[in-house]
C-alpha cells in the first residue's frame, strides 16, 4: 500500500512563467559583458577584439590596419646561383617562403601554401629585430641621445606612475632587461592579460602608459611586448614622427629592397612596435645579411657599428630562458642560438614559425615564413643545420 504525500508550497515560492525563462540566462549574459568591459577598462572594441580572436594568427594581417613602405627607390636583386645542394631537406611544411643567403649570394628559395617572392607575409615577434636596429640608426645620426637615455625623459607619465621607472633606459627595453613584469597568458577573462592587451590594443600608446608594472629592478631578463613600444613611442615623443614611417622607409632605400613592406597600426596609426611589420622573406634576409657584411651595403653604412657590437658582443650571450631544452640567450633584438664549436648563432624569432637564423660562423642567412609545424625553437635548429650542411658541402 502506498502512502501519498502532499508538500505544501511554500508562500514565497512561484512558478517562473514560461514566456520569461529567458530572463535569467540573459541577464548572466549582461552580467558577464559589463565583467569583461570593466576588465578592457571600458574599450569595447578592444574587449571584441579579444573575445573574438584570442590567440593571434597568420591572417591578422588581414584585419589589422598598416602603413606602408615602398619598394627601394633602387632595388638591389640579390646574385643567384642557379642550384640549390640542400632543396632535399629544406623544411617546407606549412612554410610559405624560405629564402637561403650563403656569402651574399641567394642559394635556395622555396614558396608554396599561397607564398611568393613578391608576397610579404607577417613577421610577428621578428619586428623587434628591425626596432632594434631603426633605433642604433636613430642613435648613430644624432636624432636621439643614446640608448643610455631614460625612458622616463620622454614618457614622463611613468615615472609619475612609479618612480622606479626612472632606472629604465632604452637599452635595457631593447635588450628585455627592463624589470617590468609581462605574461603572454590568454585564460579568462582575456581582456585584462598583458598578452592581448598590446597585441589587439586600440589605444596602444595609452595602453602601454597605463598597464605596465614594474617587478625588479633592471637586469634581468623577460621577454616583454611593452618594452618595444616604449621604445617607439619614446621616440615619437622625441622626434614627432615614428620609426616604421620615415626611418624604415630610410632603411629599405638603403638596403635595396625589393618589395614594399607593411607595418600593422592601432585604431590611432600607432605601430605595434613588438609584432607589426610585413615582408616578403627576400627582403627580410638583407637585415641578417647586415651581420654578415659588417653592416654595409653597396660600400654603404646601414647597420650602425655599435648595433653590430651590441648584436655580436661574445661576452653577452649567457643563456636567459630555456626552450624545449636549448639554453638561449637574447641581446639586442636577437635571440642567441648555442653551436656545437662553442660559438653562437643569432636568431629572430616570431610567432607561428617567422624565423631568421643568422649564422657568422657559415656566412650564411636563411628566413622561414608561413605557419607552425613545430615550435620555433625547433624549426631554428633545424635551420641551423641546414647552414651548416651547406658551409660544409
Amino acid at each position: 500500500m502506498y502512502t501519498t504525500y502532499t508538500y505544501p508550497v511554500l508562500p514565497h515560492v512561484r512558478r517562473v512563467p514560461r514566456h520569461t525563462a529567458w530572463v535569467l540566462p540573459l541577464s548572466v549574459v549582461t552580467l558577464v559583458a559589463v565583467f569583461l568591459l570593466i576588465m578592457a577598462h571600458g574599450d569595447a572594441a578592444y574587449a571584441v577584439r579579444v573575445l573574438a580572436h584570442q590567440d593571434s594568427g597568420i591572417t591578422d594581417v588581414e584585419w589589422k590596419q598598416h602603413t606602408s613602405v615602398h619598394a627601394a627607390a633602387v632595388p638591389r636583386p640579390w646574385p643567384a646561383t642557379g642550384d640549390c645542394p640542400i632543396r632535399d631537406a629544406l623544411p617546407t611544411e606549412k612554410a610559405q617562403s624560405i629564402v637561403v643567403v650563403h656569402d651574399g649570394r641567394l642559394v635556395c628559395e622555396w614558396y608554396g601554401n599561397g607564398g611568393a617572392p613578391d608576397r610579404p607575409a607577417s613577421a610577428f615577434s621578428v619586428s623587434k629585430t628591425v626596432i632594434s636596429l631603426l633605433v642604433s640608426r636613430a642613435v648613430a645620426d644624432g636624432t636621439i641621445r643614446g640608448l643610455g637615455m631614460p625612458v622616463t625623459q620622454a614618457v614622463p607619465e611613468l615615472r609619475a606612475r612609479d618612480a622606479r621607472f626612472s632606472a629604465i633606459t632604452l637599452g635595457d627595453l631593447v635588450d628585455m632587461r627592463s624589470g617590468i613584469a609581462f605574461s603572454d597568458d590568454i585564460s579568462f577573462p582575456w581582456v585584462n592579460r598583458d598578452y592581448p592587451s598590446v597585441y589587439y590594443a586600440t589605444d596602444l600608446a595609452g595602453t602601454v602608459v597605463r598597464r605596465p608594472e614594474i617587478a625588479s629592478a633592471p637586469g634581468p631578463f623577460t621577454y616583454n611586448d611593452y618594452a618595444p613600444n616604449l621604445v617607439g613611442l619614446a621616440y615619437r615623443r622625441l622626434t614627432g614622427t615614428f620609426l616604421t614611417r620615415q626611418p624604415l622607409q630610410r632603411l629599405w632605400d638603403d638596403l635595396g629592397a625589393e618589395y614594399p613592406a607593411e607595418w600593422c597600426v592601432d585604431d590611432h596609426g600607432f605601430p605595434y612596435h613588438e609584432s607589426g611589420l610585413v615582408v616578403t622573406a627576400r627582403d627580410l634576409a638583407r637585415i641578417g645579411g647586415l651581420l654578415l657584411d659588417d653592416g654595409r651595403v653597396a660600400g654603404q653604412q646601414v647597420a650602425p657599428r655599435a648595433f653590430l657590437d651590441r648584436s655580436l658582443d661574445p661576452g653577452n650571450r649567457e643563456p636567459v630562458t630555456t626552450f624545449a631544452g636549448i639554453a638561449v640567450g637574447y641581446r639586442n633584438g636577437w635571440w642567441i642560438l648555442p653551436r656545437s664549436d662553442g660559438g653562437g648563432d643569432l636568431a629572430a624569432m616570431g610567432a607561428h614559425g617567422q624565423i631568421m637564423v643568422v649564422s657568422p660562423a657559415t656566412r650564411t642567412v636563411i628566413v622561414r615564413m608561413g605557419d607552425d609545424y613545430q615550435t620555433n625553437i625547433q624549426i631554428a635548429a633545424t635551420l641551423q643545420k641546414l647552414a651548416d650542411r651547406l658551409a660544409s658541402g
